[in-house]
């Protein structure tokens, strides 16, 4: 009777709680032909190019140049891992796959890191492409104005030739919302990403691209957003989860899982690369 009174059972279920997952862009913006080769940290991807040829007024003569030779190199230099343990206990617990399951959250939040680190580069954008106030001071974006400074960014990188067809920016939810209160529909689930969706779509000759991944300063009423924009060939990136491995612990009867994500980024055409500073401004009429 006494034991009974007291006695609490404990359920267990196969579900795991999860944080939602951001969308995640770099395979979307950058060019990711060369990954295959890729097999370890260390590795280099070549890009062989040739400069152009110069043109000249034909005066009766020709003269042949030497044309350069316009290499440029991709180096696997980033490295991130993760590991952890599950032990026997838990895993008699719960009729779950803890093992599998956690790794294919890990190797998420590699390719997270990554993303974060390729949104990161927006200094690498030619001077010329960098849309923002005075000094490197953000440009205050309400929907009086969101269109206009898109259409700026845009109009840059037109000036380099990039087509409409070729164009994509990475931009906000705050930014998003901006878009949306001037006019502007996304449309929702046309995108794919690891939970199935991604809100995107296509204005002023842009592929818009919506994730928390964007450098953000400022507050949290007040974000201050380093928007990035550019052709699909401006950035070369490959990567590879190079290992993924179990192994059982001496020390305890536990299960180890480690995995090593290799990857590498470049801005190869920074004259197709723009970068805006845009900060979040109050409505006060829509």
């Amino acid at each position: 009777m006494a034991y009974s009174k007291y006695f609490v059972p404990q359920i267990w279920t196969a579900k795991i709680m999860r944080t939602l997952e951001d969308n995640l862009v770099a395979r979307k913006i950058c060019d990711t032909s060369y990954e295959g080769e890729v097999k370890r940290s260390g590795d280099t991807v070549h890009f062989n190019g040739l400069a152009d040829p110069t043109i000249s007024p034909y005066t009766g003569t020709i003269t042949y140049e030497d044309l350069t030779d316009s290499r440029i190199s991709l180096v696997i230099d980033q490295q991130n891992s993760f590991s952890f343990k599950v032990g026997d206990i838990q895993k008699a617990q719960a009729d779950v796959d803890l093992k599998g399951s956690q790794a294919t959250r890990a190797e998420y939040g590699l390719k997270k890191a990554a993303d974060s680190f390729i949104l990161g580069k927006y200094a690498d954008a030619d001077a010329a492409n960098k849309v923002t106030g005075d000094a490197d001071a953000t440009i205050v974006i309400t929907t009086a104005n969101v269109l206009s400074n898109i259409a700026l960014i845009a109009q840059r990188l037109k000036e380099q030739n990039v087509d409409d067809k070729n164009m994509w920016m990475v931009l906000p939810p705050w930014l998003q919302l901006k878009l949306k209160l001037a006019g502007i529909k996304f449309s929702i689930n046309n995108g794919i990403n690891g939970t199935g969706g991604m809100a995107w779509t296509n204005e002023l000759g842009f592929d818009m691209f919506v994730t928390n991944q964007v450098v953000n300063g400022g507050t949290a009423a007040t974000p201050k957003s380093r928007i990035m924009a550019g052709s699909y060939q401006a950035m070369v990136y490959a990567d590879q989860i190079v290992d993924t491995e179990d192994l059982r612990l001496e020390s305890s009867f536990d299960t180890a899982v480690r995995g090593l994500h290799v990857f590498g980024h470049k801005v190869i055409k920074p004259k197709e690369l723009a970068m805006g500073y845009f900060e979040m401004g109050a409505e006060t009429t829509i």
